[in-house]
């Protein structure tokens, strides 16, 4: 069992666990409570799915009958976007049992939950999400090229790129059988998947909601609401333009960045160590590995902080800006082992617009060093600065 970072109140208040398939939140929570008393409903057995829905009366008169001693414990409920309507049971036995009764509630998607208004328990439950693994978790036996052609999904982690290729490509079809199909989230399914496809070839970068809608056949208003499905279903990450500035005009669309590194690389059929190696698709993949880790951490760490990208009007970019009450840090990702004073022309034209802001450049090189101003750090270093681990 590979450690997780987050820290979940188990115990001590109800809260929501969402996360996208197989990133391990069953595993998690059951290991955290196999010393504890608890009760678990699986709803991806049917015969509780059935029951419950059939009867939702019934989840209720057991919760009460277990709680008639009088003893703390906890009731786990995986996959609960598959019942949303239990959730009004749940808001009634936490209120009844006050200080006796605690709920986990985990799912991979809070889509269906919230789309179709249902009670989220109104501050009486707390939410996480977890990702798939960090560099942290798996510490010693993390290798950045693995990461970089595999991802770090929990199944696949020990898997050679040959077998981790074929559960990817079945994850993938997975997901689109059940996120999609199963729950309807949209109606042409043939378009999604080719959406899909461009949009694992896209991530990363700046996105014209039109030009992709041309390129799948469907309008670019449809194009928009596929990436929305992509985030409710915790599948992508929107970074939205930094825009605080109105002295220059801005590029004003978003970028995305699908959830795990392998799993693009499935979609984008780059299925060995030596496709990874061209240089732009080289650095397109460590920049996701910058991002989504940065990403994780972030939120494991429960730190108050917003991400963002940045163009200008002239075409200066940067790769991360990460915005914090007292901080603004503006980061660009090199793959580069030497980099120089005029690869960091965005990062010194962000710094004009914004003299406040902590340049930086993370690589993977081997020590720090400075071009011109602006240091450059080592990949592991760079999350040591943020104070992120």
């Amino acid at each position: 069992m590979i450690p997780r970072v987050i820290k979940l109140p188990i115990g001590k208040k109800s809260f929501f666990l969402f996360g996208p398939r197989q990133v391990g939140k069953s595993t998690l929570v059951r290991k955290e409570l196999a010393q504890k008393y608890h009760i678990e409903i699986d709803l991806l057995k049917r015969d509780e799915f059935l029951k419950y829905r059939l009867d939702p009366a019934l989840f209720r008169s057991e919760i009460e009958f277990a709680a008639k001693n009088g003893k703390k414990f906890i009731v786990f409920i995986d996959e609960i976007q598959k019942l949303p309507f239990l959730l009004d049971e749940i808001h009634y036995l936490i209120e009844k049992f006050k200080g006796q009764l605690t709920f986990i509630l985990t799912g991979s998607s809070a889509r269906k939950l919230k789309r179709s208004s249902v009670n989220m328990l109104a501050g009486r439950a707390w939410e996480f999400r977890l990702y798939p693994f960090t560099f942290m978790e798996l510490g010693d036996a993390f290798h950045l090229n693995d990461a970089l052609l595999k991802g770090t999904l929990p199944p696949i982690v020990h898997e050679n790129p040959e077998d981790a290729f074929f559960t990817l490509k079945a994850y993938t079809q997975t997901y689109l059988k059940e996120e999609i199909l199963d729950e309807a989230l949209v109606r042409n399914v043939e378009a999604f998947g080719r959406f899909l496809d461009i949009a694992a070839d896209q991530s990363g970068r700046i996105v014209n909601y039109s030009t992709i809608g041309r390129d799948t056949g469907v309008s670019g208003k449809n194009i928009k609401s596929y990436y929305q499905i992509l985030e409710d279903t915790l599948i992508a990450i929107r970074l939205e333009p930094y825009l605080k500035s109105a002295r220059k005009r801005l590029v004003r669309h978003p970028k995305y960045y699908l959830f795990d590194i392998g799993v693009i690389n499935s979609l984008c059929s780059r299925i060995t160590p030596r496709s990874i190696t061209v240089p732009t698709v080289l650095g397109n993949l460590f920049e996701h590995f910058i991002i989504l880790e940065t990403k994780r951490l972030v939120h494991y760490g429960k730190r108050p902080a917003k991400l963002f990208h940045w163009r200008s009007s002239q075409g200066a970019e940067v790769d991360l800006i990460i915005e914090e009450e007292e901080n603004l840090f503006a980061v660009e990702i090199k793959t580069m082992r030497r980099v120089k004073k005029a690869d960091l022309r965005g990062l010194r034209s962000f710094c004009k617009d914004y003299p406040q802001a902590i340049p930086m450049c993370v690589s993977i090189c081997d020590r720090p060093y400075t071009a011109g101003e602006i240091p450059v750090l080592p990949w592991r270093d760079f999350f040591h600065e943020l104070d992120l681990v």
